[in-house]
């Protein structure tokens, strides 16, 4: 009961604050944080001569069950361009713009965001940010090549970056060194056998045959158990880990998975365990699905947590709370800092020509951002750094953070 109560109340919230985001309805329409007064469609203001609005187009999951992510994603990307707008635009050449958003629900489909970004790109997006899973970004390798137009993601399939797509970029660490930051750890916790529990789409394989590929290679011993991400019952792949005999855990999921490995552990008497999930653990509308005493000590890599004390951190923290009456978690960070890497391209190009700016962001070294200092790679990658966070009391606490950046020669 207590469960559904919750369940209900974060169903109401969430109505509440997609309405404070400008949120439009979640049938796949558009909704802009639009820019006001004679900017909106050129003009002067304040002494600056403004031409027409930027586009940056958004395709996430507004409905659904990863709606409660896109929200925060949303959010964060609306916080970045608000602030901007509010400082006078972007300036390009003699002229002002200031940036307006357009967002359109994929749902987290991959078929569905070949539509969504195919509209964004129709109605003038210079650049678009998402999609959300890996899946989906994989999905539109084709579709970008073909617009020419730029994604910049949170997506960390490692298969992402095989694809050699010059328009693919995320700003954030990719699984494989996510699973070489996780299985360190782990290792050093003293594990003598692993359970590896993770979905298995896109996100989840990718991040199982690193995690086999690494303990192989250290002489660590493993069994894998396999899920999809809407699982709401993991005690039979658990309940055969611990006939493994397995004293460590790993885990790549999402949402409903992780809430249901975390249940299924705790009521099958796992107490003090060792283990070490994706930043999904991190996210706030995960932790809220869950009882403080079913992950208390779990650690993950996580890009932000909104307990960062941190001068940076502290103030998106205090930002976020005060435009949108909630706690930003990963997503919102993330998104936060792709739409600065995206304005950052802008000005340097100083041009709306796609192209143009997908060269630009090709050409980032050394962009200090909220989750990190971003370096643009040939491909696709443009973050290798990463914190560790423990779940303390349902609240993501970050205890420490690893660069690998000098690793791929960048920023010695």
């Amino acid at each position: 009961m207590k469960k559904r109560i919750l369940s209900i109340i974060i169903a109401a919230s969430m109505i509440l604050t997609l309405t404070a985001c400008g949120q439009s309805t979640p049938s796949g329409s558009s909704a802009s944080a639009s820019p006001t007064s004679g900017a909106a469609t050129g003009g002067q203001t304040d002494d600056k001569v403004y031409g027409d609005p930027i586009i940056i187009g958004l395709s996430l999951p507004v409905t659904g069950e990863q709606a409660a992510g896109g929200l925060q994603a949303k959010c964060g990307a609306e916080l970045k361009i608000s602030e901007v707008n509010e400082a006078g635009g972007i300036k390009i050449g003699d002229t002002w713009h200031k940036l307006e958003m357009r967002i359109e629900d994929d749902q987290g489909n991959s078929d569905l965001v070949l539509n969504t970004v195919n509209k964004l790109a129709s109605e003038g997006a210079v650049a678009i940010l998402g999609p959300y899973f890996s899946g989906q970004a994989i999905a539109l390798n084709d579709t970008v090549k073909e617009l020419k137009i730029a994604l910049i993601n949170s997506c960390t399939s490692v298969k992402i970056r095989e694809l050699q797509n010059p328009w693919l970029w995320r700003n954030r660490c990719d699984d494989g060194i996510n699973v070489q930051i996780i299985g360190k750890a782990v290792i050093e916790d003293g594990a003598t056998k692993v359970a590896i529990m993770c979905a298995n789409d896109e996100t989840g394989t990718a991040a199982a045959e690193g995690y086999m590929k690494y303990f192989d290679s250290k002489g660590i011993p493993y069994h894998v158990e396999w899920h999809t991400k809407s699982d709401t019952d993991l005690t039979a792949q658990i309940s055969k880990c611990i006939a493994e005999g397995c004293d460590a855990w790993v885990s790549s999921t999402h949402d409903t998975a992780a809430v249901a490995m975390a249940k299924g552990m705790y009521e099958l008497g796992l107490r003090n365990q060792k283990v070490y999930m994706n930043p999904i653990l991190a996210q706030a509308q995960v932790l809220e699905m869950m009882e403080p005493e079913w992950v208390e000590g779990w650690r993950c890599v996580s890009d932000f947590s909104y307990t960062d004390t941190r001068e940076e951190q502290a103030e998106f923290t205090k930002k976020f709370i005060a435009k949108y009456n909630m706690n930003p978690d990963v997503q919102g960070a993330l998104y936060y800092s792709h739409a600065t890497v995206l304005i950052d391209a802008i000005e340097r190009a100083q041009s709306t020509d796609r192209e143009a700016i997908r060269d630009a962001i090709a050409s980032t070294n050394g962009l200090k951002t909220l989750v990190g200092t971003s370096y643009a790679s040939q491909y696709t990658d443009l973050l290798y750094e990463i914190g560790i966070a423990e779940i303390q009391n349902l609240e993501p606490v970050i205890v420490g953070s690893v660069s690998v950046a000098e690793d791929y020669g960048f920023g010695k």
